[in-house]
């Protein structure tokens, strides 16, 4: 059972409580000359200590541990039982020195201890000591680093085994080390400016917010008129007060914004025109894009293309009016209802004419819309020729009724994709395959412009 030792020491006066120094250590070990380096084999030594300092250099400890050892070969002498381990826990007191002294965050380390231990049911006396090196982790108070040990037990007068326990461990020492000390600021011209501040450090000056000229000597006939800490004599605008820079042309004058929108001329990439502040240099100062010119700016437009309105709809702000039945997402005309076509015919059926009918009148309110393409789809029903003519007739068809109801020939397109874009891969849903969609190839914005929906290569059959 490991010796518990309680100790208090008295510090020296510069010592404080908060300066309280934890070590610890955790490392291997190996008994050392005979008979103990036979009769043992490598093990385990771990302990901690309380330092209190008695200065820079030294401080008092109170040490405990313990030693763990594997079994080794059995002994020579008949009369002595093997052992299956060796334990041994220790306690005592301690000096430890820091021959770097001040430096305290790092460094060489030194202890020395004296006291009890305890090996199975026997007490004896121990003494040891230590030497490592500390590394200090970061800007803060802990410490690691390795260490070198060495403990010997000191063995009584005895005829079986009369000599002394020795021990060798080597390993990492961690623990709460003292805390930095910060480096005095220093003021050698006395001017209340400490030196690392004070731009003139060896002439006594008075402070100011200029890094250039704190705690330097008033210069005299230099006069500051717009009290902008510029002196005239080198401030392009001495009557407005402004700020300090390096060319001597805007050297005291205000920073410029010429265009008036609150991001100055040498961040604004759009110096003369008012724009809005951004993060990307390219586009800091500079107005928000409009494509399409509806008031609805690009970056919130849903249809960034198609001039439209705004609504608070973030799918349809910016698109062109609808209404429950017919509107625009993008650039596609949704629509409420599935326009239904005869089994197996491009017949539209009698009941979705009026579904086309409210694309038509769409279409003709909304005159910025220059062309209008009726993508059509087939199931997976069938041969490819087969569903790429039937889906080509069946966007003919719902062309045809568009003009039927007053849309202008010249306005709408029609374009068969059959089987090779199925809404849903399912057998289930082939009614939600054969369909056909409606997308703006052209607008009086994009003219010449395919948007990215409906860029897709043409197929066999598309008509004009």
């Amino acid at each position: 059972m490991m010796l518990a030792v309680v100790s208090v020491l008295f510090a020296s006066g510069d010592a404080r409580a908060d300066e309280l120094l934890f070590h610890g250590n955790a490392g291997g070990a190996h008994a050392v000359g005979k008979p103990q380096e036979r009769e043992f084999g490598f093990g385990g030594e771990g302990g901690f200590a309380l330092e209190v300092p008695f200065g820079r250099y030294l401080g008092g400890e109170v040490i405990v541990g313990g030693v763990l050892l594997s079994k080794g070969s059995p002994p020579l002498d008949p009369r002595l039982a093997q052992q299956a381990l060796g334990t041994a826990g220790y306690g005592g007191l301690g000096l430890r020195v820091h021959p770097m002294g001040g430096s305290r965050d790092s460094g060489i380390w030194v202890d020395a201890w004296g006291g009890g231990t305890e090996t199975g049911n026997l007490f004896r006396f121990a003494f040891g000591a230590r030497v490592g090196y500390d590394f200090r982790v970061n800007d803060g108070r802990f410490d690691v680093g390795p260490y070198v040990g060495y403990t010997q037990i000191v063995q009584p007068g005895d005829e079986l085994r009369p000599d002394d326990a020795h021990m060798l461990s080597v390993g990492v020492a961690f623990g709460l080390g003292r805390s930095p000390i910060a480096p005095k600021r220093g003021d050698r011209d006395k001017d209340g400016i400490f030196d690392d501040e004070d731009a003139c450090p060896d002439v006594a000056g008075i402070r100011t917010p200029d890094p250039k000229t704190n705690g330097c000597p008033p210069v005299k006939n230099r006069g500051d008129r717009d009290r902008d800490t510029v002196f005239d004599d080198e401030d392009a605008c001495p009557d407005t007060p402004g700020i300090r820079t390096d060319d001597p042309r805007t050297n005291g004058c205000p920073r410029k914004d010429s265009d008036g929108d609150g991001v100055y001329d040498n961040e604004d990439a759009c110096p003369s025109v008012p724009g809005v502040r951004t993060t990307e240099p390219k586009t800091n100062g500079c107005p928000r894009p409009d494509r399409d010119n509806d008031a609805v700016y690009d970056d919130e437009d849903a249809c960034p293309d198609v001039p439209g309105v705004r609504t608070t709809d973030p799918k349809t702000n910016g698109c062109p009016a609808g209404d429950e039945h017919v509107h625009m997402e993008g650039d596609k005309i949704v629509l409420d209802e599935v326009i239904l076509f005869d089994t197996d015919s491009p017949r539209v059926r009698h009941v979705s004419w009026s579904v086309v009918e409210r694309v038509a009148r769409f279409i003709i309110a909304n005159p910025d819309v220059l062309e209008i393409n009726i993508q059509g789809h087939a199931d997976a029903v069938g041969s490819e020729d087969h569903n790429l003519y039937l889906s080509r007739e069946r966007a003919e068809s719902v062309r045809r009724l568009l003009i039927q109801y007053g849309v202008d020939q010249a306005r709408v397109t029609a374009q068969a994709f059959g089987k090779t874009h199925l809404k849903v891969e399912t057998v289930k849903a082939e009614q939600a395959n054969r369909r056909v969609e409606f997308f703006v190839t052209r607008s009086r914005a994009k003219a010449n412009v395919l948007t990215p929906q409906s860029s897709a290569e043409k197929q066999p059959g598309a008509t004009p």
